[in-house]
């Protein structure tokens, strides 16, 4: 209770400004046992811990980036800056979501477009290299030391997380695709999807940007974050700030943040979950 109670408060120094707004909704961070019909450990595991940042474009040599389940905290002189990630063996995605201290600048976020960028990541010795896109690496993450305690942060902050049972489901590799289904790639999700079945006088849908992020709604609640897919149908998506309205519409904000796989089937794109169950399915608009 003390680790949310903490972090609510270093957001809600931008969240309070935005009338209705909330955290990331992410039914995925509530529930991180995935159960038995998940894969295998993640080589994901491997990156939670506190490292060092180098390399990143716009980072001084004191930045370092702590990666929990599911978030993540990214310390810099004026701050620390907070988001979710997530990641398999293949794939990684992370997007911002609140800070603390003077890394806040009125009701504006700071921005990690080296971070936003990340797709996946590769072990290099003892450390690890984020790439992007095009495979090329925005930053080397390094064990070496840690960042100073500040007033606006909880002292365990500045230490490496302790990796729990919770976390290894949290980061446990989707089940298997069943033979057959063809994967959805980034460049079919770049598109406006609305559910197949929705009749009713709302308007769910959720829009995948070619940039990666994606916005999206119920019906009544936008949703937003950042998602990234492999075109094997591993698919990611991280959840960002909502607004908590009773809605009558269709949960696609929620679909989208808790599914590992993406697959079309007769033109429909279905959003499967850990354990390639259906959460939704979705026609392009």
């Amino acid at each position: 209770m003390l680790r949310r109670a903490v972090t609510g408060l270093a957001a809600v120094l931008v969240l309070a400004l935005t009338a209705c707004a909330q955290g990331p909704s992410d039914p995925g961070a509530a529930n991180l046992d995935s159960g038995p019909d998940t894969g295998t450990e993640s080589t994901a595991l491997g990156l939670v811990d506190l490292w060092r940042v180098s390399g990143a474009e716009g980072e001084d040599t004191d930045t370092w980036l702590r990666l929990d389940v599911p978030e993540f905290q990214l310390w810099r002189d004026c701050g620390m800056i907070q988001g979710s990630w997530r990641a398999t063996d293949t794939l990684f995605v992370a997007s911002t979501y609140g800070a603390s201290g003077e890394c806040v600048t009125g009701s504006t976020l700071p921005r990690l477009a080296w971070l936003e960028s990340v797709i996946g990541y590769r072990a290099a010795g003892d450390s690890w290299e984020l790439s992007d896109a095009q495979g090329a690496v925005v930053a080397t993450l390094t064990l070496d030391g840690g960042p100073d305690p500040i007033p606006t942060a909880a002292d365990f902050f500045t230490e490496p997380p302790v990796i729990t049972d919770r976390m290894r489901e949290g980061l446990r590799q989707p089940a298997p695709l069943p033979g057959g289904l063809t994967p959805a790639t980034p460049e079919i999700l770049a598109a406006r999807w609305t559910p197949a079945d929705h009749s009713g006088t709302t308007a769910p849908h959720v829009v995948f940007e070619a940039d990666g992020t994606w916005t999206g709604s119920d019906g009544c609640n936008g949703g937003q974050g950042r998602w990234a897919a492999d075109g094997t149908g591993a698919f990611l998506a991280t959840p960002g700030i909502s607004t908590l309205m009773a809605c009558e519409g269709a949960p696609v904000p929620s679909w989208v943040t808790e599914a590992r796989w993406a697959i079309i089937d007769n033109e429909s794109l279905r959003l499967l979950d850990a354990s390639a169950a259906e959460l939704g399915r979705l026609e392009r608009d």
